[in-house]
């Protein structure tokens, strides 16, 4: 492993021939975790701050609104608005408001840091950033207004870390498998019978752990029966039919320490430089293309009816993007959802 000098010196060398490049696409050029390249400016314009991750999560309402930004290796989401208070439920911190609705999985979040930047238009940027055991970016809050600065820097104050120094310590690989996870032989009748009896949408999760499978594997196995395979430009496509629909849509996007969501409408679809991209007021999707490898409808019966989303997977096998139609427990979704996702099953029947 390069030392801190050593890293410093091929990321300038990078830089200057990338200077664009964004910190997690330079970490992966130089075989490093992005937060190895965040924290040789440690002490400087990017501040370590204690791992007491509760605590800094309890004050992020007191910042007032906020852009909340969430990615995996292909999807970027982006929301705007102030985070209520949390609250715990199974191991997971939640945050839950029309505006910033957050599924956060604790055991997962290892390290914290407060970060000045720079956007490209050379506005100042102070965010916290929050990483995994080896180095993944989980989550980042950025301000929004000039006057929470004075916060900012009083949080940061609080919890600032006593070691600045760059070097990162060894960091922990992921323990969540890499690869594919398929259904145990014989298991098959018993795993689609148990998904026909199926009530909440919740339930879906304890039937992947009961059986030891992936959600990939599982989508596989009920193909025909409650799965039907898309087309990948289903996802623009969508994109465009809720654009001009105006159907209230949920985006989950998650990594390993995060769900997060957003409800609401399409307002802006903007194809741009191989992303596509939605680009509203308050909520921004980044998707890259190259990462949308299969898309499956899938279809889980509930008290309240079927459910149908479409759900996205990377090269890997890995959960990319899953699209709902907006829905509170207890109610229906929207007539124009279950419409378009029927018009999805009936074109590949």
């Amino acid at each position: 492993m390069l030392s801190a000098s050593e890293l410093r010196a091929a990321y300038e060398v990078l830089r200057q021939r990338e200077p664009h490049l964004y910190l997690r696409d330079a970490a992966e050029r130089l075989g490093v975790s992005e937060m190895h390249l965040l924290r040789l400016d440690a002490g400087g314009q990017v501040i370590r701050l204690r791992p007491d991750i509760p605590a800094l999560l309890e004050a992020l309402p007191t910042l007032g609104p906020l852009k909340a930004l969430s990615r995996n290796q292909w999807v970027v989401i982006e929301t705007i608005g102030t985070y209520p208070a949390p609250y715990t439920e199974r191991g997971a911190a939640i945050f839950n408001s029309p505006t910033i609705d957050l599924r956060i999985y604790l055991s997962v979040w290892r390290h914290a840091f407060a970060v000045r930047s720079f956007a490209k238009d050379g506005r100042p940027l102070y965010s916290l950033q929050f990483f995994s055991p080896w180095g993944e970016a989980l989550h980042k809050v950025y301000l929004t207004a000039a006057e929470q600065v004075a916060r900012w820097e009083a949080l940061v104050a609080q919890y600032r870390h006593d070691d600045q120094t760059p070097e990162a310590e060894p960091l922990t690989p992921p323990s969540q498998p890499t690869e594919r996870i398929p259904l145990p032989p014989g298991k098959t009748e018993d795993f689609l019978r148990e998904w026909d009896n199926l009530t909440d949408t919740h339930e879906f999760f304890g039937l992947l752990r009961r059986f030891g499978i992936d959600r990939l594997s599982a989508v596989k196995v009920a193909e025909g029966r409650h799965t039907w395979r898309l087309a990948p430009s289903t996802i623009h496509d969508l994109l465009e039919w809720a654009r001009e629909s105006q159907t209230p849509i949920m985006f989950f996007v998650g990594n390993a320490g995060i769900h997060h969501i957003y409800t609401g409408t399409v307002r802006m679809v903007s194809p741009a430089r191989g992303w596509l991209n939605v680009l509203d007021p308050d909520f921004n999707l980044h998707i890259d293309p190259a990462g949308i490898c299969e898309v499956y409808l899938v279809r889980k019966p509930t008290q309240e009816g079927d459910i149908y989303s479409v759900e996205a997977f990377g090269p890997k096998g890995e959960e990319v993007l899953w699209i709902f139609g907006a829905r509170k427990p207890g109610q229906a979704v929207p007539e124009a959802w279950r419409r378009y996702v029927e018009s999805l099953r009936v074109g590949v029947a």
